[in-house]
């Protein structure tokens, strides 16, 4: 495979666009096939974190006119984080690629795509973790943050690929996996795609270039109920006749090739909380069932998975007070089931970046919840607040200047008995580099305060 990829880049002027981990993959790909062979490299930011000292065939494009190297190359291998919008043309759109869909265009046959505005890490971990049990040759990569690049030496023949997919991986992808699954859509991301047509057509790539030999498992929501021309198979996530997978009070649900399967939801313990979980462990028992595999030692597996960092984590309790880090929610029907799920949530730590999310669905909701107290982070703060107040709100409500105020804030004004949940319906990027990073830090701050 990888020299089937290399050809795809040999005899091209190629130029790395964003250099965070797929970049310097990308970078480390190339030079383990052709020492000599010159390169672009083209960043917002300084690159201090690599040793280039040794590699004369590099040009750099860096600083906020970086974009402009885009226009001199054959290929752009595009990195995730790098935001084009409308800065190149229609003709340099289509020099752009990326990763995952160099990858994609040699292993497709041997790979199930997840996406989805929520869910995709836990989903993925969790397929994983049971082909892992199976003792099914796989590898977990992709947006989870394993460059696919890094494991193409590890392949082989029978090897399943999990791949996690965000959408700025899928916005110029030409190739879809053999098994694709859109798990949800809600609103995200709207400080990069202008509107939420833009967003679902950027996700709709992991089905649209699929042939009748494929599968694809459609999450229950409004933006997926018509998919435009698709040859693949199809699982709808309802209830359906055929080729269907859905649960209700009792059980789970798996029409395939007329085949159903019920599984009772007494049979599925997990530490894994929430109707939303419940929905992701179904879509993994469903690709388990469609590859053949034994599913009854599949929900066996369940109960020895771990939950993910950051995603309502329970940190502990200090003070009496319980406190969970949910800072991978960045839309607002995750802080809506986080709150459903836990219960008892007398504080909510919210807010961050602002995307233009249009927050009054969630403020409309905790004004009918039981949460007490609302601590609301720069920079959505000044636009929650007013909402609250255009609803006359009786809730505590409370702008902090940062994490620390918010925290010290939290001891202060939480009930013994009861949980502070940070869920912040809000990016991380305006303070931390990424939600990990808020995430740690809110911890590190508890821990310090709780001793």
């Amino acid at each position: 495979m990888k020299n089937k990829i290399f050809e795809e880049l040999k005899n091209k002027k190629v130029l790395l666009l964003g250099f965070g981990r797929e970049g310097k993959s990308s970078y480390q790909f190339i030079r383990s096939m052709d020492e000599t062979k010159e390169i672009g490299i083209a960043n917002l930011d300084s690159i201090e974190d690599f040793d280039f000292s040794n590699d004369p065939y590099l040009t750099f494009y860096i600083g906020k006119d970086y974009l402009k190297a885009c226009f001199e190359y054959d290929i752009i291998i595009k990195g995730p984080g790098v935001v084009i919008k409308d800065y190149v043309d229609e003709a340099t759109k289509n020099k752009i690629t990326c990763q995952t869909d160099l990858f994609l265009k040699y292993s497709k046959n041997q790979t199930i795509g997840i996406t989805g505005t929520k869910g995709k890490s836990t989903t993925s971990s969790l397929l994983y973790h049971m082909l892992q049990k199976l003792g099914k040759s796989s590898v977990l990569i992709g947006n989870i943050g394993i460059p696919v690049f890094d494991i193409i030496d590890q392949l082989k023949e029978d090897t399943i690929c999990v791949l996690e997919l965000g959408v700025h991986q899928l916005e110029f992808m030409k190739h879809s996996p053999n098994i694709a699954v859109i798990l949800n859509v809600y609103e995200e991301h709207l400080d990069h795609y202008i509107s939420m047509d833009e967003y679902v057509n950027a996700k709709r790539n992991i089905y649209l270039y699929q042939n009748a030999k494929d599968i694809f498992l459609a999450g229950n929501s409004p933006y997926l109920e018509s998919l435009g021309k698709i040859q693949s198979t199809i699982y709808r996530n309802q209830a359906l006749n055929e080729n269907c997978y859905f649960m209700d009070q009792n059980r789970f649900v798996i029409y395939k090739e007329k085949e159903k399967l019920l599984i009772s939801r007494t049979k599925i313990k997990s530490s894994l909380k929430g109707e939303h979980n419940l929905k992701n462990i179904l879509t993994c028992l469903t690709i388990i069932s469609i590859l053949g595999f034994d599913l009854k030692k599949s929900i066996q597996f369940l109960e020895d998975f771990k939950g993910l960092p950051h995603r309502l984590e329970y940190v502990g309790t200090y003070h009496g007070i319980l406190f969970y880090d949910d800072a991978i929610a960045t839309s607002i029907p995750s802080v809506i089931s986080a709150i459903d799920t836990l219960g008892s949530v007398d504080t909510l730590i919210l807010g961050g970046m602002d995307r233009g999310l249009d927050y009054l669905p969630l403020v409309t909701y905790l004004e009918k919840s039981s949460v007490r107290n609302i601590l609301l982070l720069p920079e959505t703060n000044q636009r929650i607040e007013i909402l609250f107040k255009d609803l006359k709100t009786s809730l505590n409500v409370i702008s902090v200047l940062d994490m620390k105020d918010a925290v010290s804030f939290s001891f202060d004004v939480t009930d013994q008995g009861k949980i502070c949940l940070l869920s912040p319906a809000a990016a991380s990027y305006n303070v931390y580099k990424n939600f990990e990073e808020k995430g740690n830090h809110f911890q590190d701050l508890l821990k310090k305060r709780g001793k």
